[in-house]
């Protein structure tokens, strides 16, 4: 088959499907190959099935998908409860990014054209920023890597109003901003909160519930306008499936477009054709599992990354950067550059990412990851950093 070739006349379907599934075969596996840094893992059965069904419907039709629809509503409804909040309006979106961006966009059409976001917010903040054509104003953290609240108020007092993204489980070390106080500072300066809980919005609530001392990410706090919750991390719902929850219509009306071909005469949010196969996935699974199944996930996860950290503790090549507050683990490699030892682990089939802002190798403690295959790449690791300063010397 002549790759990336269109061809003249048609290929025989077994053809096709053979090719892909060679494909398939050469990609890693979330539950057989060393997939450790990634926040993607392997969806609930339920969920795949749950998306099968409705995946050819489509979620910005209502009058003609009746179901879907009321799928969709109910979902936002159980995620608002999640997140400490009543009468939520949102949207099922492809994922955080769309969910990010979604939810800047609110807050420039209701006048908050300043952006405040730590140096630890997701890329998607910036990117939003830049598309959007707001200012950002960049937060420094403190010592722990969480939003420094002195120099967020002093930002704020001298670029004025506008919206403050907290982040609840920062994409390279896991962090949650406090976001009680980020609130408190954005009422004292008419401003309003977007949590981006990509990550954290399904384990930080469910880790509170049984005594965790993790802030409240939610609506229980007042200046918080929006939040990005991604179903398809450790919701266990396939990609794409990404989640803004809004507190009430009127922030929300912003995203209703006007779309006169449409029965409804209308779409809701920044896409258009929206596949009702994600929401019966978030549906399936927030059923499924409810309070006590996310918990108990939650629990689990927390407890693997805890036994791994505490074994990077004993190392004398290995440290933690920050001591882990959701299941994300960034270990800081004495004396050698991260990047150099990730090349040689990925061409070794392990499949770990880079911190980010600091120099670390990021773990990620998917459901699909096992304590055993985390304790091995310890070792991996520290081999490797020995015989990389062995060379240098």
């Amino acid at each position: 088959m002549a790759n990336g070739v269109f061809p003249e006349e048609g290929l025989d379907w077994r053809i096709v499907l053979r090719e892909l599934y060679a494909r398939f075969i050469r990609e890693p596996k979330h539950l057989v190959d060393n997939i450790i840094g990634s926040m993607t893992t392997m969806p609930h059965p339920l969920s795949v099935e749950a998306y099968k069904l409705f995946m050819f419907f489509n979620a910005n039709d209502p009058i003609v998908f009746r179901e879907t629809h009321k799928l969709e509503r109910e979902v936002i409804s159980m995620l608002g409860e999640i997140l400490g909040g009543e009468g939520v309006e949102g949207l099922i979106t492809s994922g955080g990014t769309e969910a990010n961006i979604s939810a800047l966009y609110l807050a420039r059409e209701h006048g908050y054209d300043v952006v405040y976001a730590a140096i630890t917010a997701h890329s998607s903040i910036r990117k939003a920023a830049r598309i959007l054509r707001m200012r950002l104003v960049e937060v420094e953290v403190d010592k722990d890597y969480h939003m420094d609240l002195n120099d967020l108020e002093s930002k704020v007092k001298k670029y004025g109003k506008g919206v403050i993204v907290a982040t609840a489980g920062t994409t390279g070390l896991g962090t949650v901003d406090n976001v009680r106080s980020i609130s408190d500072i954005a009422i004292r300066y008419n401003s309003v909160v977007h949590v981006d809980a990509a990550f954290g919005g399904f384990i930080i609530p469910f880790l509170r519930r049984v005594g965790y001392r993790l802030p409240d990410i939610g609506f229980n706090n007042e200046a918080v306008v929006s939040v990005t919750i991604d179903p398809h991390k450790l919701g266990l719902t396939p990609i794409p499936s990404g989640g803004l929850v809004v507190r009430g219509k009127e922030w929300f009306k912003p995203l209703i477009f006007e779309s006169k071909y449409m029965p409804m005469g209308c779409q809701v949010g920044l896409g258009g054709t929206r596949s009702g196969g994600s929401i019966a996935a978030t549906w399936a699974m927030l059923k499924h599992l409810g309070w006590k199944g996310y918990t108990k996930l939650a629990l689990e996860a927390m407890n693997k990354t805890f036994k791994v950290a505490e074994r990077i503790r004993s190392s004398h090549v290995l440290r933690l950067v920050v001591e882990p507050e959701t299941p994300i683990i960034c270990m800081g490699v004495q004396g050698v550059n991260a990047r150099s030892i990730l090349e040689k682990l990925w061409n070794s089939g392990w499949y770990p990412y880079h911190c980010g802002i600091v120099d670390g190798i990021r773990i990620v403690v998917m459901p699909h990851v096992d304590v055993s295959q985390l304790l091995e790449l310890v070792e991996v690791v520290e081999d490797l950093a020995g015989t990389i300063k062995r060379n240098n010397t």
